[in-house]
């Protein structure tokens, strides 16, 4: 065919009709494929502006004024499914005049129901003459004339669809807009599902952060609450602990100012038994003192080589026990001294010992052992007393929660506090009637 023209042109003569028919076809392929790739170009702009987008309103503002924008049309609306299948319209435009309202609003709702209903698009270039459509008064009103409607579906799920129309002095559609329209509103289905799905993941995540911020207002005011509390059940407990050996103590110095203010003098010995329950009141209140405070601040150790066996044995000769009481001690003569403070220790074997002797008021058998392994020295100290009830085990550790009569219920949360501030480990046994064992394990190297 070209060379026919160019023959033509060298010999002065028109070109004949098959030639000039052969040119228009080659002009018009040429434009098809011009057209296609201006629509593959407009195609690709929208893709990229569907993928930056997260705002499911300004989304789907873009989606319809893109789609009128690709085909034509004058009017177009996104129109959106909800969970219970019906559906509503998401966004509107019209060419030259942006958001649309009242009536502008008003298009074939038995057409998109349609689309959305078979997942099958519409072509019509005259909506008014197509049997397949009712004439509904919004058609009438509108004189819309060509409309154009394909459906929106993300992972075989319909959800929603894109209707654009023309009026009756505006251009019809034709297939070429619907392939492209197609192409584009499957991937607007997509770019609709993300942001759907991050518009929920952010609603809850504020819910959750809410949530979370009324929990930690709930857990605060719990917090407090629990600490009022302890500080009532504390200076109850203290009160109650405090006041009963002041009064004992209180009438032993009545008793004995009777006694000096008589005519007759006191034996020594009355003198004595006096003076040693004050003596011993005295060393109840301070001991009371001494755990409040070394629960309520954390008292540096001075450590030093501790020799265990020579500290259990004092211990044992310090605290005081009834004569029913049989002691057996079975200490490893090959214990190492350990690196510890000896003060402490001693205040943790005090209240160990003192708890044993406690639970054996009509007698039985104290025993006391010691042993060492490669890392940690074990101190196991045992009573046949009445024993723990299973469900006070696991809190017998726990600050101001004791079963006794007398006592705040913090000697054994100083002592946890003081073998594990030792690296170390302290452990309850009890079967009730039988007796309780406790098992402290302090490491023989303390570093720090």
């Amino acid at each position: 065919m070209l060379e026919g023209l160019r023959q033509a042109s060298d010999e002065g003569r028109p070109p004949d009709t098959q030639d000039i028919q052969c040119l228009e076809h080659l002009s018009a392929a040429l434009e098809d494929v011009g057209a296609g790739d201006r629509d593959l170009a407009s195609l690709y702009e929208v893709s990229k502006e569907l993928c930056a987008s997260s705002n499911l309103s300004e989304l789907l503002d873009f989606i319809i004024q893109r789609a009128a924008s690709l085909v034509g049309a004058e009017r177009g609306f996104v129109v959106l499914t909800r969970p219970a299948g019906e559906y509503y319209v998401a966004a509107g435009w019209r060419y030259a005049h942006g958001e649309l309202y009242g009536e502008e609003r008003a298009f074939s709702s038995s057409l998109v129901a349609r689309v959305i209903r078979d997942e099958q698009p519409v072509l019509t270039t005259n909506v008014q003459e197509d049997g397949r459509f009712e004439l509904t008064q919004s058609i009438i009103v509108q004189q819309i004339r060509s409309v154009l409607a394909v459906p929106l579906v993300a992972r075989g799920e319909v959800i929603g669809a894109v209707y654009v129309d023309t009026r009756m002095s505006e251009r019809l559609f034709t297939e070429s807009d619907l392939r492209l329209l197609q192409a584009m509103a499957s991937q607007a289905a997509m770019a609709i599902r993300n942001a759907r799905l991050y518009q929920d993941a952010t609603a809850a995540n504020e819910q959750l952060k809410g949530a979370l911020q009324e929990l930690r207002d709930t857990q605060q005011a719990l917090v407090q609450a629990e600490r009022l509390a302890a500080v009532g059940r504390l200076a109850a407990s203290v009160a109650h602990e405090l006041r009963s050996p002041l009064m004992v103590m209180r009438n032993s110095l009545f008793f004995l100012d009777r006694l000096f203010s008589g005519p007759r003098k006191p034996s020594a010995e009355v003198v004595r038994r006096h003076l040693g329950k004050l003596d011993t009141e005295i060393d109840r209140q301070s001991k009371i003192i001494n755990d409040l405070l070394f629960f309520s601040r954390n008292r540096p150790r001075t450590l030093g080589d501790v020799d265990l066996n020579a500290l259990l044995q004092e211990t044992l000769m310090r605290v005081p026990r009834a004569e029913s009481i049989v002691v057996d001690a079975d200490l490893d003569p090959d214990l190492p001294t350990i690196r510890a403070d000896g003060d402490q220790l001693q205040q943790v074997f005090v209240n160990l010992i003192s708890n044993a002797v406690q639970a054996m008021r009509e007698g039985g058998t104290l025993r006391v052992t010691s042993t060492c392994g490669p890392v940690f020295a074990t101190v196991v100290i045992s009573d046949s007393g009445y024993g723990i009830p299973q469900e006070y085990q696991r809190r017998v550790f726990e600050p101001f929660f004791t079963t006794k009569e007398n006592g705040i219920g913090l000697g054994l949360a100083v002592t946890k506090s003081i073998v594990e501030g030792h690296r170390g480990d302290i452990a309850v046994e009890s079967i009730l009637g039988e007796g309780t064992t406790f098992t402290v394990s302090l490491p023989v190297e303390l570093v720090g």
